[in-house]
């Protein structure tokens, strides 16, 4: 006997209500019917107990993850928003470099990162701010530098993950590809002998990055990292509009948290942070991002 719709949309929002409290993924009346569909193919009695299953299961249960594959977006592409990049080249990594010229160490983090554009473009952001900066060598086998730069992207998706990891994109149609300034072109070589046109990040700046899958509503940024090793730059763009509003508070503290004193936090353009946040906004051309200021400088 099907299942009737006032059925499934109860057991829809139950489900919605677990995604939720879990992952931070708002409500919408599209998110609903999209589990309604998937939810349809199975008899009552079968489904009644699935759900209760995904309702007792850990955030990390495979299980619970197979839903969330379903539910969630990873469409993105790389350098994303022009004027934020050029913003975060030539205004926040200098600042940064200088910064750090001590200690010759950048750590990124790119939370939400999806299939790992964000990630990568951070890599390579740092790269050319390094060379720009007279810390890289440019060459006909890439960039070098005695830096020590390290990368995280991150995302609670495992198929994201596994995608960001092997660093291949298609050029096809409104792919990773689609809005590729000129002068990034080079960090992207073309692979032959595949069934579809692909290109790969460039070995310099894929070795400086590594993945894993990490919930924005855990208590801990990637590697546990306390205020003694925080991160010099976190990025979490196009990731919040997600959330609802709780969520969103919660995510915004973990990853204020995750930012070292002088580092920095850039954010999507809906973005907001807290009121009394230790940061103070420093504007580029339609583009803006936040450095954290000591605990002795008070707040803006």
């Amino acid at each position: 006997m099907s299942v009737s719709p006032e059925t499934l949309e109860a057991l829809a929002r139950r489900l919605l209500d677990d995604v939720r409290r879990k992952a931070g993924i708002s409500h919408d009346r599209p998110l609903e019917r999209k589990l309604t569909r998937i939810l349809s193919a199975m008899p009552l009695a079968v489904l009644e107990l699935w759900v209760a299953q995904i309702e007792a299961a850990d955030p990390d249960s495979p299980d619970w993850l197979s839903l969330i594959e379903n539910l969630t977006i990873h469409e993105t592409y790389f350098f994303r928003d022009p004027q934020h990049h050029e913003h975060v080249r030539h205004r926040v990594l200098p600042a940064l470099i200088d910064a750090r010229r001590s200690e010759r160490r950048l750590r990124l983090w790119s939370a939400g990162c999806a299939s790992g554009e964000e990630a990568y473009g951070l890599a390579i952001l740092a790269l050319e701010a390094l060379a720009d900066a007279g810390e890289a060598r440019r060459g006909t086998d890439g960039v070098a530098t005695a830096w020590e730069v390290a990368v995280v992207g991150t995302d609670i998706s495992r198929i994201a993950v596994r995608q960001a990891r092997h660093g291949c994109y298609g050029e096809e149609g409104m792919g990773s590809f689609r809005d590729l300034p000129a002068a990034y072109a080079s960090w992207f070589v073309p692979l032959v002998g595949e069934a579809a046109p692909c290109r790969r990040v460039r070995e310099d700046a894929r070795r400086l990055v590594r993945f894993e899958r990490h919930n924005l509503m855990g208590n801990a940024a990637p590697d546990g990292r306390s205020a003694d090793d925080a991160f010099d730059l976190v990025s979490c763009r196009n990731v919040m509009i997600y959330f609802d509003d709780d969520s969103r508070e919660r995510a915004m503290r973990l990853l204020i948290g995750a930012v070292a004193v002088d580092g920095w936090l850039v954010l999507g353009a809906t973005d907001r942070l807290p009121d009394g946040a230790p940061f103070e906004r420093v504007h580029g051309d339609r583009a803006v991002a936040y450095r954290r200021r000591s605990d002795k400088a008070g707040v803006p």
